[in-house]
């Protein structure tokens, strides 16, 4: 616990926590690759010191990607692409220094509770999530995609059909479950499947860039507010977190049981989150309704954070990709993760807790100020200038996840197919989130048909289950009741 107070410590937290503000800013560039960029570095540190450092950089970078959606519409992680319009919006009404203070204060508030939470209760949380299988996984992903067909705002057919369409292109590639190549078209290339990293740059990157190129005159013009840079960015977010704190606890609970779930992490918390959050409103509009959705988001995706350490901490089972990353960590320093490491590591548990206090208590903010001053510059920016550079970014990005070409001309498949999407009014979120959850959905269905020898019934048949299935069909009455009617033109 000492290592983290020394010298050495602060400086690995501060440099995590400014590596990951950078990468998370980037599109295409997301916490995952910094970390596995990362790790040639942690193999010579001391894991007191290296496991605090992956905290640092997981913590900031999930927040960093609004950054992207602040400035450009781009959001940064699958994350914040579940309310990257609504702040957006609110960076051109409020200005970029109140939109990202809403979005840091929310996840350091979020962050802190989840990191509570894993200090309380991962004992508790782990028996329960042992209890979990495939069939459990099958209804969770359920649960997400009913959500983000009613969380759109727009027709909910229209949304059905955006969803959808992520489910199809996530089944490009070989079969999880049979090994059988599908939609490959005899390249070897798309035997892997498409990234949805690569798809999403496209879909809300390079999509924007033909939008002001078919609308010249289209402009976006944010506030810039008289009022001093640090209560826009501090006090106001942070009064406004205190009014709706059971908003905030609410989302954050929400994040936590659903980032503990091994495979489901920050992304799928941050949607499921928002989706509840939209739906609750009944359809209201307005800029209160936009920062809550906003703080709901927030707060849910930095919970998750911390929530996804404690299947990898108690059961050697990673939470997300970057808690698989960890593993590796774990084992290059001979360390067991388990029930076990507890005992055995107490000053290692300790100095992780105590780093995730620190990242949200301290770096975040503070990390998430100088963003926000980035962004207040670049917002300014000539939009012919702001085009070229948020091209480049796109073609950097969809490059840098497996620095192949054809990574680039995927996205800019999916940025021509955004551009049409949005003239028919159809949502390009619900793309994203289906091309996360279709592989979840699809290979969980499998392998509870096989072991249970295709007796569907054998889907209801468990309490978990069953309980998830029954939200699923609460979630569908409040859509059809409280929100647009199906088949309804916005």
């Amino acid at each position: 616990m000492n290592e983290i107070f020394s010298l050495q410590g602060i400086m690995a937290l501060l440099l995590g926590g400014l590596y990951g503000a950078i990468f998370g800013a980037i599109p295409g560039l997301t916490a995952t690759l910094a970390i596995a960029l990362f790790i040639p570095i942690a193999f010579f540190l001391d894991p007191s010191i290296a496991l605090p450092a992956i905290i640092a950089i997981s913590s900031v970078a999930i927040f960093a990607g609004d950054v992207g959606s602040t400035v450009a519409r781009i959001p940064g992680t699958p994350a914040s692409a579940a309310y990257f319009e609504k702040l957006f919006g609110l960076s051109r009404r409020e200005g970029p220094l109140y939109s990202l203070g809403l979005s840091a204060m929310g996840s350091a508030v979020g962050g802190i509770i989840g990191a509570l939470l894993l200090m309380l209760t991962a004992s508790l949380i782990v028996s329960f999530a042992r209890q979990f299988s495939s069939f459990e996984y099958f209804w969770i992903a359920v649960l997400g995609l009913t959500a983000g067909i009613f969380a759109s705002g727009g027709s909910s057919l229209k949304s059905l059909t955006s969803l959808l369409l992520g489910v199809l292109f996530s089944t490009v590639g070989v079969d999880p479950t049979l090994g059988y190549p599908r939609f490959d078209f005899g390249s070897t290339q798309l035997m892997g499947g498409l990234n949805y990293i690569v798809a999403m740059i496209g879909l809300f990157g390079f999509s924007e860039v033909l939008n002001h190129l078919f609308k010249p005159g289209q402009s976006y013009d944010a506030v810039f507010s008289t009022d001093p840079s640090t209560r826009r960015f501090y006090l106001r977010p942070l009064l406004l977190i205190l009014k709706k704190k059971w908003l905030v606890l609410r989302s954050s609970l929400v994040g936590v049981l659903v980032g503990f779930l091994p495979g489901a992490g920050a992304d799928i918390g941050s949607w499921v989150s928002t989706s509840l959050e939209k739906m609750r409103q009944k359809g209201k509009e307005g800029d209160e309704e936009d920062d809550e959705i906003i703080l709901a988001g927030t707060s849910s995706n930095n919970a998750a954070v911390a929530s996804a350490w404690i299947p990898a901490l108690s059961l050697g089972l990673p939470g997300d990709t970057v808690t698989a990353i960890v593993l590796g960590v774990f084992m290059m320093k001979g360390i067991s993760p388990g029930p076990l490491l507890f005992d055995q590591q107490p000053g290692l548990i300790t100095a992780l807790y105590l780093t995730f206090i620190i990242s949200n208590l301290f770096l975040l903010p503070f990390y998430g100020y100088l963003s926000a001053l980035m962004a207040k510059k670049l917002i300014k920016t000539p939009m012919p200038l702001l085009l070229t550079v948020v091209t480049a970014l796109c073609i950097v990005g969809a490059y840098a996840i497996n620095n192949e070409i054809r990574d680039v001309w995927i996205m800019a498949g999916m940025g021509l197919l955004a551009f049409l999407l949005q003239r028919g009014g159809f949502p390009l979120a619900q793309v994203v989130l289906g091309m996360v959850l279709g592989p979840i959905l699809e290979q969980n269905f499998m392998v509870s048909a096989i072991k249970s020898k295709w007796d569907l019934l054998s889907f209801f048949d468990r309490p978990i289950a069953l309980f998830l299935m029954l939200s699923t069909l609460l979630i569908v009455f409040v859509g059809i009741r409280y929100g647009k009617k199906i088949g309804v033109p916005d």
